[in-house]
């Protein structure tokens, strides 16, 4: 790589002490393949990678000057339990890479072989779960929500042993940062005070520079927690908005940048089945559709908790308080411009549950519903009376909208649902349909779904031609609600 390229690349984890990670060699891939690059990603900031450059990359066979592959350790509370024994197991953060703006982005290494941290896994991804992060990351930065998203992917021949022999993949993350809420655990744990100060500012310089100005120290780190808190409130707002589940919301899965982390068994929801459990491992319902904001509220107890020895337990306090507040206020404006009212109200609240109620008990799509309100009221209002059917409770309903619709013009309720009910959505069969294509070495349906998956409130022409039709419509019975598990 040209030398003008190389201050492009940094580690700058190791600048904290070395018992928080572990150096680690990754496993070069074995008849290597690039399956696909991010263009659209590297044209976004303006990151000059060759195809070769990342190619090397995630197939592990080279690696920049400035990258010092690592594996970093931390702890976590999963499903509700806290396990001292985590770590990066199939992973390494390359270090980071910086874009256009000057501002440094994490890369992050998935599937690269044992690390430290492994325990029993082998640390490798089959093709499965790495094309599905591959198509979420996408899929939720085009909606509008904080994500990680990915780079680049590669497989090979080589199999992987989950519960048949999968082909194996690798593929590279980025992240503003992959501290998670359980390295901030694990130092709680540790007792060593001064260590968790230097996370926080670790934090603080690379995700949140503005919080340096903050001289005095407590206050500092309580916004520091504060912000946290907040933009994770955001972010599952953002996922309750689009029916987004997802599936293992382990603090050792939460960021402390508010950007969604980890996939592992997500899914979108088909009929809106409130208590909707994506992740058939998850035999409680934890981590249910309905639970995932009272889950990202106790999540966020646990690592103010881990603050307790930084900062003052009222500050603590606030930062619960202010989650639970932009949490309410976020979810209230995302909804409600679903229902295309421009200027939510609190009273909608009320609203907005019986409507999620009565299409739970209706068996109603959670998206159709809202692309069929654009007919309300219109010539093509049957279409939207067909699809939830005549009952008292829906007619009913019906003259609840009316009332609530009558103070506001109709092109403003029609740019308003334009802007925020998307028409595409990254459907779980959908994504088992690219998966099959990709197994079998046909990349088409993968390259044309990450092009598509930006467009989601936009009504591509292809969708017109009646192969691509169904798309924009509810699954057939037997593609609905498919639950997967946490195997990866």
């Amino acid at each position: 790589m040209p030398n003008s390229e190389k201050k492009m690349f940094q580690q700058s984890f190791t600048e904290l002490p070395n018992h928080f990670y572990s150096l680690v060699t990754p496993e070069a891939m074995q008849n290597a393949n690039l399956l696909h690059f991010n263009q659209n990603l590297c044209d976004e900031l303006g990151i000059k990678l060759t195809e070769s450059n990342l190619f090397e990359m995630t197939s592990g066979q080279a690696f920049p000057d400035g990258f010092t592959p690592l594996a970093q350790k931390y702890t976590g509370h999963q499903f509700g339990y806290y396990n001292p024994d985590l770590g990066d197991g199939r992973g390494a953060l390359l270090g980071q890479i910086k874009d256009k703006n000057h501002q440094y982005w994490d890369l992050h290494l998935k599937g690269c072989g044992r690390t430290p941290y492994s325990r029993r896994g082998d640390g490798r991804s089959v093709l499965r779960s790495a094309v599905r992060e591959y198509l979420i990351g996408e899929a939720l930065d085009a909606l509008g929500i904080p994500t990680t998203r990915c780079l680049s992917i590669c497989s090979s021949t080589e199999g992987v042993q989950r519960e048949t022999i999968e082909p194996r993949a690798t593929y590279i993350r980025i992240a503003k940062t992959h501290i998670r809420f359980g390295h901030f655990e694990w130092l709680a744990q540790q007792g060593d005070i001064e260590q968790q100060k230097q996370l926080a500012d670790y934090v603080i310089k690379t995700v949140y520079p503005e919080l340096s100005d903050i001289h005095d120290e407590k206050l500092r780190y309580a916004e520091l927690l504060k912000t946290i808190m907040q933009n994770t409130a955001k972010m599952i707002a953002g996922w309750q908005s689009v029916g987004f589940c997802h599936g293992v919301m382990n603090t050792d899965n939460m960021s402390v940048a508010g950007e969604t982390f980890d996939f592992g068994p997500y899914a979108f929801l088909d009929d809106c089945k409130i208590h909707h459990i994506c992740n058939h491992s998850d035999t409680e319902g934890r981590y249910a559709y309905s639970q995932q904001p009272n889950i990202g509220l106790w999540n966020c107890q646990v690592l103010g908790q881990a603050f307790s020895n930084l900062i003052d337990s009222s500050k603590i306090e606030n930062a619960v308080n202010h989650y639970i507040e932009t949490f309410n206020q976020e979810y209230l404006t995302k909804m409600g411009h679903k229902f295309g009212l421009t200027l939510p109200v609190s009273e909608d609240k009320h609203f907005i549950a019986d409507t999620l109620i009565l299409l739970d008990e209706s068996q109603l799509d959670f998206h159709y519903f809202f692309t069929l309100l654009t007919h309300f009221g219109n010539e093509k209002h049957h279409l939207f009376t067909d699809y939830i059917l005549d009952s008292n409770a829906w007619n009913s309903w019906q003259e609840k909208y009316r009332e609530r619709i009558a103070n506001q013009s109709e092109p403003q309720r029609q740019q308003c649902l334009k802007d925020n009910v998307p028409l595409l959505t990254l459907r779980n069969y959908i994504a088992q349909e690219i998966i099959e294509a990709t197994t079998q070495g046909n990349v088409k349906p993968l390259e044309n779904w990450m092009n598509w998956l930006r467009q989601p409130y936009t009504s591509n022409k292809i969708f017109i031609e009646p192969n691509y039709r169904h798309y924009l419509m509810p699954p057939e019975h037997k593609n609905k609600g498919l639950a997967l598990s946490c195997s990866s």
